[in-house]
This record gives structure tokens, C-alpha cells and sequence, in this order.
């Protein structure tokens, strides 16, 4: 494994290249905000049947607490994802949630969404509320493949789903941004060809169609099989320097696989959102990262989530070359 120093080089390059390290400390670049925590589907690389937390929505007064703190320092984050676990189409506050950050000065506010429930209303209301970026998780364009995969979703319907939101925004707000992303798997991952060439000729020059490889959510998800070799587990993960994640009852946990908040981290209802982020939790699992040592957290011993598509990964690959460290899977 490469000294700390290169590591905090390679973890700049890949978080935020024109910052210094340290400034990566001070607070977090990007948050993935859970005001809802409930699905209306029922996927197999999911994990909702084992989710024991009972906070269904954040409420109000949480929201905006989070806002204002985010807000006051709009200039430092580059994204805010108004998602989680959760399907964010079932916060009915979701309009104004949006309308609230972009107000308060947010570069880019964005959702991903399963777009089963994305109708011609839900579309305007955050088109028209500022939303910057959509994922539409569509992981096949083959109706028997995409309902065992997006089970108690129909493909039809997602399927017009997404392409009128394509149309409204071309009219509403063409500034932001579309992925059409398909979550790669032994059942789907033939068809990428296939469902890129599909997508992008409906899309703008500025969206994209992407794929995410399959994870293990930190091993916790029993029935996962790796589809491609990852230098993930081998490598600090970028999250502990970048990404907060924030539950709908305030609490926060070790990142985003951590969906039953088994490794806590802090709870932004009582402290600041500055204070979690540099608390002393953090820094220990920095220097257990950097050290090498990251096997030590056993969610992050062998996790993947940040294996992405080539054009998306940064320099992982690159950079364990350059060091020698073998890929796992």
C-alpha cells in the first residue's frame, strides 16, 4: 500500500482536484439527505427487508435545520441528493424541499428514483421547483428482466414515465441534467450496449447513460456476485471524505451502505452538521483508512459501492496500478 501522503493526493484528485487536502476536512462536499424512508418496490439488490429503523419522513423543523446549515455554506458543497434508502417521490414535501436548497444558494440539488411513481405532476412539480440532476433507474429494456428486477414496478409503465419526463424537461427546464442508469448484473449485463444506444439518442448532449455495477453493500447483501474485478477494497474510500449521509430522523452513520446505522457516526438534530463531520468518530476511521487498516471497520473490509463504470471511477484504477495493488472479485 502507497504512504498516507499519496493516499491524501489520490483522495483529492478524486473528490475535488483544485483543493488541498485539508480543505476536504472542514465539511463535506456531498450529502445524500433521507426524507423518506420507504419504497414502493421490492428489488433483490436491495436491502429493505432487513431495514430496522422506523423514522418514515424527516420532519420540517429537521429539514430545515439541515437547509440552513448547508445553506450557509453552499459556496463548499457541490451536490445535494435528496435520497437515501428510500424512494424520494413519496415525500410529498419533495417540491419545496428542492425549491428550499436552491433557493438557499445549493449549485445542484438531485434525486434518484426507481420513476415508477413518476408522473406528468410529480415531473413539473420538481422540474418547476429547480431540481439539477435525475437519475432514472432503469436497469433493462426487457420487460420480463426488468420486473424480476424492479419487482412490483411494470415496465410499461416506467417506461413512459421516463421518456415524458425526458419531453417536460426538454420543455420545462432544459438545464437539468438526465441519467438513465442500469444498475449491471448477470441477468442485464449483455443488454449495455443495447440500452446506451437506446437511451442516449432521446437524451441531450449534456445527460448521460450510465451504469452502476452491482455492490455487496459492505457484504451485507447475501445473494451478491461480483461482475468485474474492483480496486475498491484495496484503496481508502473516498466516501469518508466527501459524502455525508443524513437518515430522516437526523441520525448519521458510517456512510451510505451502513443502512441500518450499525456503525454510528452522529446525529445532526443535537450537533452541527460541521461538528459530526469532524468529530473524532471521523477521524479515526480516516487514519484506520489511510493506514490501511480499513478492514478493521468490517463494512468497509471488502465494499465496492464506489465500483462505477470506467468513465466514472476517476483514478482508482490508475492509481493502485501505479502502486500495485491487486483488484478484489
Amino acid at each position: 500500500m502507497s504512504e498516507p501522503r499519496d493516499l491524501q493526493s489520490y483522495l483529492r484528485r478524486r473528490v475535488s482536484p483544485a483543493e488541498r487536502y485539508d480543505d476536504l476536512l472542514r465539511f463535506p462536499r456531498f450529502f445524500e439527505i433521507e426524507t423518506v424512508n420507504a419504497c414502493n418496490a421490492r428489488c433483490p439488490m436491495c436491502t429493505i427487508d432487513e431495514w430496522t429503523r422506523h423514522t418514515p419522513t424527516m420532519r420540517p423543523d429537521l429539514f430545515e435545520k439541515i437547509a440552513g446549515e448547508i445553506c450557509e455554506r453552499a459556496s463548499e458543497v457541490r451536490r445535494v441528493s435528496l435520497y437515501r434508502d428510500g424512494e424520494p417521490l413519496l415525500d410529498k414535501r419533495l417540491p419545496d424541499r428542492i425549491a428550499r436548497l436552491k433557493d438557499g444558494g445549493v449549485k445542484e440539488v438531485a434525486i434518484s428514483t426507481n420513476v415508477g411513481l413518476l408522473d406528468e405532476r410529480r415531473s413539473r412539480e420538481i422540474l418547476e421547483a429547480g431540481l439539477d440532476r435525475i437519475i432514472l433507474s432503469i436497469d433493462s429494456l426487457d420487460k420480463q428482466v426488468f420486473e424480476a428486477i424492479r419487482v412490483r414496478l411494470v415496465f410499461e409503465e416506467v417506461l413512459a414515465n421516463a421518456k415524458r419526463f425526458i419531453a417536460l424537461r426538454d420543455k420545462i427546464r432544459p438545464e437539468t441534467v438526465v441519467w438513465v442508469r442500469m444498475i449491471r448484473q448477470e441477468s442485464n449485463y449483455a443488454e449495455w450496449p443495447t440500452f446506451e444506444a437506446y437511451w442516449r439518442r432521446l437524451l441531450q448532449p449534456h445527460d448521460r447513460v450510465n451504469f452502476h455495477n452491482l455492490h455487496n453493500w459492505g457484504g451485507q447483501l447475501d445473494t451478491f456476485k461480483p461482475i468485474a474485478p474492483s480496486f475498491e477494497p484495496s484503496l481508502p474510500c473516498v466516501a469518508l471524505w466527501s459524502l455525508m449521509v443524513i437518515f430522516a430522523d437526523g441520525k448519521v452513520p458510517l456512510c451510505n451502505v451502513d443502512y441500518n446505522n450499525i456503525f454510528p457516526t452522529g446525529d445532526v438534530s443535537a450537533d452541527t452538521i460541521a461538528d459530526v463531520w469532524r468529530n473524532g468518530v471521523m477521524a479515526e476511521r480516516r487514519r484506520k483508512h489511510l493506514d490501511g487498516r480499513k478492514g478493521e471497520i468490517s463494512l468497509c473490509e471488502n465494499c465496492n459501492v464506489w465500483d462505477e463504470a470506467p468513465d466514472l471511477h476517476h483514478v482508482a484504477s490508475e492509481f493502485a496500478e501505479a502502486v500495485e495493488v491487486e483488484p478484489a472479485g
